[in-house]
């Protein structure tokens, strides 16, 4: 039986000590590079940060950064800032960055969706209708995509004058909208006030300007007192309780 000389034994062995050397270099490497998952984490969490979570349906995804990417693994927290975008823009660039002694900046890109319950169209409305609450219903909608803004309560609109026409299920925006007043300053109104089981109706003046569902003060003629109203029609207001 033949019997390797310890020259031919090392031969043997280099090969098996360069792969453990191989693996220790990738392991080393491996740890020392910043996981992709944190840098994605830190880019939504900072978009979520401008957010109250609680009360808003929120969703962020951060773009897929390229495989082949490797930072060196950052010692302090990942600082981010918003160096572009709009807060409820739908896409925006966060800049994450780490800052130990040479570090590095990456920009990563956000999609965000943000649901709120907002006004939009019951039917088509024409232009120059005088909105009421039977013109509109209330839907969620993504409003992060809606540049021109939107309308959450329905007192913003109920009163006001549609600038043009408005097609089935369009989201109502305040740029749509002229406000219609049915009670200018300084004009004669009609006090409707509630006492008790009656109705009593009495003459004032308006203080302010008014639209139909809007709050203004107005003083009673007889007795000069200046109360709250809210604007229910053309010339009349309802006194505050």
């Amino acid at each position: 039986m033949s019997r390797l000389t310890p020259a031919v034994r090392k031969r043997h062995y280099w090969p098996i000590l360069l792969l453990v050397w191989s693996l220790a270099a990738v392991s080393a490497t491996e740890e020392q590079t910043q996981p992709h998952e944190s840098i994605l984490a830190a880019a939504e969490q900072h978009v979520l940060n401008d957010f109250d979570e609680e009360n808003q349906e929120i969703n962020v995804a951060a773009g897929r950064l390229d495989s082949r990417l490797r930072l060196a693994a950052c010692d302090q927290e990942l600082d981010t800032f918003m160096p572009h975008g709009r807060k409820n823009a739908s896409r925006v660039t966060v800049g994450v960055r780490c800052n130990d002694t040479g570090g590095w900046t990456l920009y990563v890109p956000v999609t965000l969706s943000l649901m709120k319950e907002i006004a939009v169209a019951n039917r088509e409305l024409p232009r120059g209708t005088i909105l009421t609450s039977a013109d509109f219903k209330i839907e969620k909608r993504d409003v992060a995509r809606l540049h021109r803004g939107y309308i959450e309560h329905p007192q913003q609109a109920i009163g006001k004058k549609l600038k043009r026409r408005l097609r089935a299920d369009a989201v109502l925006t305040p740029g749509q909208l002229i406000i219609q007043h049915a009670v200018k300053k300084g004009s004669q109104v009609v006090i409707v006030a509630q006492i008790g089981g009656l109705q009593v109706r009495m003459n004032g003046k308006a203080l302010s300007n008014g639209a139909v569902g809007e709050r203004i003060k107005v003083e009673n003629n007889s007795s000069n007192r200046q109360i709250e109203a809210t604007v229910i029609d053309s010339g009349v207001v309802k006194a505050t309780t």
